[in-house]
């Protein structure tokens, strides 16, 4: 059983074990703020003239914060990232030779979505819809180092070398469905399936990223 299968065990064992609970719900008019462990499937993609970029599964991290207008209905913003490892074959213009490139990519996700609890109870599946960006850098050196001085509040006149790495950002679009657990103490567990679409336009085809959610917020 690989590490997906596992999250996902938990989370229909974590709430099938609490699904007698019909209290309910109080969530209505309250600010809610939370942290994500996610899974990240892997991603193959197919670039022009042969060109492709395989990335590896990874467990990231993310926060949440929203506010539910009413028991049922939620408007949040959520932030994630991921550092998978990944290989990439680019093509040499004008020779045709393959070059793979193994390291690792920095991916970045923003969201605004709306939520939709099914049912005013403290125990409800859900589904989300959201839209968003998608920060990503390959830590692909693009250029000579660049040095720059500056003066710190704390440290003083310090200086540094950076390197300048390829990276882009795209629009991109989740949905979501999951089920949600309210505790009496203003602790709510969550867990879901998202799936999240990237314009790559580069591409062949757009990313779809297939990702699994657990997620402990806090009411007020």
């Amino acid at each position: 059983m690989d590490h997906y299968s596992k999250l996902l065990f938990f989370m229909v064992w974590a709430f099938c074990a609490h699904s007698a609970d019909a209290r309910e719900a109080d969530r209505a008019q309250t600010w809610e703020f939370g942290i994500d462990v996610i899974a990240m499937s892997s991603e193959n993609l197919s670039g022009t003239e042969g060109s492709a970029l395989n990335v590896d599964s990874e467990i990231g991290w993310g926060f949440m914060a929203g506010y539910n207008f009413t028991n049922r209905f939620a408007l949040a913003f959520d932030a994630n990232w991921f550092r998978p490892d990944y290989s990439a074959s680019r093509i040499i213009e004008n020779t045709r030779a393959i070059d793979t490139i193994q390291a690792e990519l920095d991916i970045v996700n923003f969201q605004l979505k709306g939520v939709f609890n099914v049912l005013d109870r403290a125990l409800t599946p859900f589904v989300e819809l959201g839209v968003g960006w998608t920060d990503v850098d390959s830590n692909i050196i693009t250029g000579p180092p660049t040095t720059g001085c500056w003066w710190d509040p704390w440290w003083g006149y310090i200086c540094d070398t950076f390197f300048t790495t390829y990276g882009d950002t795209r629009t991109s679009y989740m949905a979501a469905a999951g089920l949600r657990w309210d505790l009496p103490n203003g602790l709510s567990l969550k867990a879901a399936y998202a799936r999240q679409e990237v314009d790559t336009s580069r591409a062949t085809d757009d990313a779809s990223l297939d990702t699994w959610r657990v997620q402990l917020s806090w009411r007020r």
